[in-house]
C-alpha cells in the first residue's frame, strides 16, 4: 500500500503512475506519514558551576538530547515496486545477457518501521578544574552518556531457524513469514549504547613565547548497534550484540604545543626582523585500535541471510566495513589474546598478532553448527586492532612589513617521522594462511607541505 488517500498535485505530470490509474488501489485510506510522528520530546538541560577557591572551581550538567532523521538513504523507499521494480542477473554473457541461473519472483524489497523512534541521548558530567604554576590549568572529568532508540537493519522476513529445521528440502521463500517476498530489510530506532570516560587535560596558556595542551582519555564505549546499516545476524534474537562499539578506542592521547624561539623575539629593527620569528608547532597523538568480531558472510544458519545471499544486496551484514568482516559470528573457544609487539612475541611466526590456536593445537574460532547462529555471548569486537602513532610538527618563519601586515612563511611535515602505523589483521578465519596476521601497514606516509601567507 501506499500511505496517503491519494496522490500529492505536486505528482501530476511529474510521476507517470500519478496519472495513469494503474496504482491508485494501493491508497488505503493509511495517514500520509510513513512512519508514526513523535510529540513530546521534552529535552532538559541542567548545568551548575561552583567555586571552591580562587584557583579551583566545579562543575556538573546533564540533559537530554533527541535529533530528526529524515528517510533512511540505505533502503531507499522510492526505489521498491511497484514504482521500480528489480530483476537480478547472475552469470550473464554478452551472448546470453539473461544468465545461467532462472531470475524470477519474489522481490527484495527494503522498508522502515512504522514506529521509527527519534535517535535519542542523556548525557551527563562532573568536571574539577585547578589553576597551577607556570601559568597552566589542569582539569578531570568524568563524561557519560546513554544513547537510546539508536538505528540499525534487520531482514524481517527471515524465517526461524526452527521452520527451517522443520522442513528440509523446502524454498525459503516458501517458509517466510511474508509470502510473496523474499528479504524484507527494516531499518529501525531500536539499539541503545553507553559511554563513560575520564578525560584530564593540562594546559598553558600563551605567555612567553609557549602555549602547550595535554589531553588524556581513557574511555569505554559499549553498543549492541554501531552503525546505521549494520544488518543482525539473526532476527529475532539479539541478545548476544552487545558489546564494544566499533569505534570504542579505549586509550587516547593528544599533545599540541606551539613555542617561539627566544632569539630576536621583538622584530623591531630590521635586523631582528630578519633573523627572528621563528615558531614551532606540532600535534602529536597515541591511540589504541578499535575492535572486530571475527564473522564469515556465510548463511551458516540456512536462513538466507541478508547480505549473504547475493552480492547486490545494499547493506552489509552485522559489523560489515571496509575493516571488519560481518555476517555470522563464529564461536570462540578459547582465549584469542593478542600478542603485542609482533617480532618479539616468541612466536615461530613473527606476523601473528592475535592467539589463533589454542595451547593443544585446536582452534580457537570454529565455524557455527549448521542450522544454527552462534548466540555466545563476547563475540563482538573481541579482537582489537592496532593502535595508531602520529607525528605532526610545523616549522614558521614570521616576515613583518609593519604592525598589521606581513607574510609568514610554514613548513609542515604530517607523520614527520614516517613512523609506519600496522594495518589491520586479517580476520577471515576460513585463511588458515593469513588468518590472525598482520600483513602490511597503513597509507599514512610522510607528507610535507611549504606555503607562504599573507596576514594583516
Amino acid at each position: 500500500m501506499i500511505p496517503g488517500s491519494g496522490w500529492p498535485s505536486s505528482a501530476k505530470g511529474r510521476f507517470p503512475e500519478a496519472t495513469s490509474g494503474t496504482f491508485d488501489f494501493l491508497f488505503r485510506g493509511v495517514p500520509s506519514h510513513y512512519s508514526d510522528i513523535h510529540w513530546g520530546q521534552v529535552q532538559p538541560r541542567l548545568g551548575i558551576a561552583y567555586q571552591i577557591s580562587s584557583k579551583m572551581v566545579v562543575r556538573a550538567g546533564a540533559g537530554r538530547f533527541f535529533t530528526r532523521l529524515g528517510v533512511s538513504d540505505s533502503i531507499f523507499l522510492g526505489g521498491n515496486p511497484p514504482f521500480q521494480p528489480t530483476a537480478n542477473v547472475s552469470f550473464g554473457f554478452v551472448d546470453n545477457p539473461g544468465g545461467t541461473v532462472a531470475n524470477s519472483l519474489p522481490l527484495t524489497v527494503t522498508s522502515q518501521s512504522k514506529s521509527f523512534k527519534n535517535p535519542e541521548a542523556w548525557s551527563w558530567n562532573f568536571t574539577v578544574e585547578r589553576e597551577l604554576p607556570w601559568k597552566s590549568t589542569i582539569s578531570a572529568a568524568y563524561v557519560g552518556r546513554r544513547g537510546l532508540h539508536l538505528q540499525r537493519e534487520a531482514d524481517i522476513n527471515q524465517p526461524t531457524t526452527a521452520v527451517v529445521a522443520a522442513n528440509p528440502g523446502v524454498k525459503l521463500d516458501a517458509l517466510r513469514p511474508f509470502k510473496g517476498y523474499n528479504s524484507i530489510r527494516q531499518t529501525d530506532n531500536i539499539a541503545s549504547s553507553l559511554y563513560n570516560s575520564l578525560q584530564v587535560t593540562w594546559s598553558r596558556h600563551f605567555a612567553e613565547g609557549l602555549m602547550f595542551g595535554a589531553s588524556y582519555t581513557l574511555s569505554k564505549s559499549m553498543d549492541n548497534g554501531s552503525n546505521q546499516r549494520d544488518i543482525v545476524p539473526d532476527t529475532y534474537d539479539v541478545r548476544n550484540l552487545w558489546g564494544p562499539s566499533d569505534f570504542d578506542t579505549r586509550h587516547v592521547f593528544v599533545l599540541n604545543y606551539l613555542y617561539e624561539l627566544p632569539f630576536f623575539r621583538s622584530q623591531k629593527n630590521l635586523f631582528s626582523k630578519v633573523l627572528g620569528g621563528w615558531q614551532v608547532s606540532g600535534i602529536t597523538q597515541f591511540q589504541t585500535g578499535q575492535p572486530c568480531g571475527i564473522a564469515v558472510n556465510n548463511d551458516y544458519a540456512g536462513v538466507g541471510q541478508d547480505g549473504a545471499m547475493d552480492s547486490n544486496t545494499i547493506g552489509l551484514p552485522y559489523g560489515g566495513s571496509s575493516n571488519c568482516p560481518g555476517g555470522q559470528f563464529w564461536v570462540i573457544n578459547g582465549d584469542p589474546k593478542i600478542l603485542g609487539h609482533m617480532a618479539h612475541n616468541g612466536n615461530s611466526d613473527p606476523s601473528l598478532y592475535f592467539q589463533t590456536t589454542n595451547p593443544d593445537g585446536t582452534p580457537i574460532f570454529t565455524s557455527p553448527t549448521p542450522g544454527t547462529f552462534n548466540l555466545q555471548h563476547g563475540v563482538r569486537g573481541r579482537i582489537y586492532r592496532p593502535g595508531l602513532e602520529n607525528w605532526n610538527i610545523g616549522l614558521y618563519k614570521k616576515f613583518p612589513v609593519n604592525e598589521r601586515f606581513g607574510f609568514q612563511f610554514r613548513a609542515e611535515a604530517f607523520n614527520a617521522f614516517n613512523h609506519p602505523n600496522w594495518g589491520s589483521p586479517a580476520l577471515d578465519p576460513t585463511n588458515l594462511k593469513t588468518f590472525g596476521k598482520v600483513l602490511g601497514k597503513t597509507d599514512d606516509v610522510r607528507n610535507l607541505q611549504l606555503s607562504l601567507r599573507a596576514y594583516f
